[in-house]
């Protein structure tokens, strides 16, 4: 045997031998029902449900706020930043970022919340963008400008400017 040879059969077995336990776990989970993998979540997530909007999975992180429940409100974000990304709306999107910075004052944190509300804000700057509003990309300026990141809420400005003047109104 020549050498590395034994290494690299012994990785692909590894390999073989992990690929082959997740295909057997997805189908126990499929054969088993959604009820097999519920002990793999600790929030409860029938407490919401599909015909609800973003601004109702933003109550709940607001409620969980209120409580003092800085956990609930961070597992209760995820799930109302996913389904503001869902939604393709700047506003949705930007009321994401601005409750993980409320997430980050509760917490004592606010630095700490800053990358989260940074990445929703860049979101919903694209999507201002991509629908033409230059009211969305002015508000997303103006959340910027509140994190202190005045490079950004600049560049902004200058999306906002370059933005057609006869969708000014969206």
């Amino acid at each position: 045997m020549r050498q590395g040879e034994g290494f690299a059969g012994s990785r692909s077995a590894i390999c073989l031998g992990l690929g082959g336990l997740v295909a057997v776990a997805m189908v126990s989970a499929v054969a088993l029902g959604p009820g097999s993998v519920g002990w793999l979540t600790s929030h409860d997530t029938g407490t919401v449900g599909p015909e609800l909007t973003w601004k109702d999975y933003l109550a709940v992180v607001d409620e969980a706020l209120a409580r003092g429940d800085v956990s609930d409100a961070v597992r209760s974000w995820q799930d109302a930043y996913g389904v503001a990304v869902a939604s393709r709306r700047w506003e949705a999107l930007l009321a994401a970022g601005e409750a993980f910075v409320r997430i980050g004052e509760v917490s004592g944190h606010p630095d700490g919340a800053r990358p989260n509300a940074r990445h929703a804000y860049m979101a919903a700057l694209m999507q201002a963008e991509r629908q033409g509003s230059v009211r969305g990309v002015r508000a997303v300026a103006r959340a910027f400008a509140a994190l202190g990141d005045r490079e950004v809420a600049a560049y902004c400005d200058r999306i906002a400017a370059a933005l057609p003047t006869d969708r000014a109104a969206r």
